[in-house]
């Protein structure tokens, strides 16, 4: 269920980046895709939690970064280019820091996993998203269950 509200996040946020509101979301849209309500409306919790502790969700315009990280020869033998094309989105969307793009690849890597794609990828980020030792009171994020909404 988990690696299904990334998608969501990542949908919601490439939306927000083409300048929609978050208001204008199309929620039924998102149920006929065969999203359930409770991973909506825990995507749409881990947004507002990094908007709510004043997290920059992107860079602001105009913003270039001073470094970038390429991907060892290790890495890339594991990784598929849509995988590594997938953490280059997660880290543009805001989804990832830098630490969590080492995290996601160390534990990648000693997972020992032998191929890894996008599907493998937001398994590990789930682990680092949402069961997060680092995650204080104010900025974790549980997964509602079916019934539960945020009002």
């Amino acid at each position: 269920m988990q690696e299904k509200i990334i998608e969501i996040i990542v949908l919601i946020l490439n939306e927000i980046r083409d300048n929609k509101q978050i208001s204008e979301e199309d929620l039924k849209k998102l149920n006929s895709e065969g999203y359930t309500e409770a991973e909506i409306n825990t995507a749409f919790a881990w947004i507002f939690s990094k908007i709510e502790t004043g997290e920059k969700v992107f860079n602001e315009p105009g913003y270039k970064s001073k470094s970038h990280r390429f991907f060892h020869e290790a890495e890339k033998s594991i990784i598929t280019t849509e995988g590594q094309g997938f953490i280059i989105q997660m880290k543009e969307l805001g989804i990832i820091s830098d630490i969590e793009e080492e995290m996601l690849l160390d534990k990648l890597l000693l997972s020992g996993f032998q191929y890894a794609g996008t599907e493998e990828l937001k398994i590990v980020l789930t682990g680092i998203l949402f069961n997060s030792d680092q995650m204080n009171n104010n900025s974790s994020v549980m997964v509602f269950g079916n019934n539960e909404t945020i009002h």
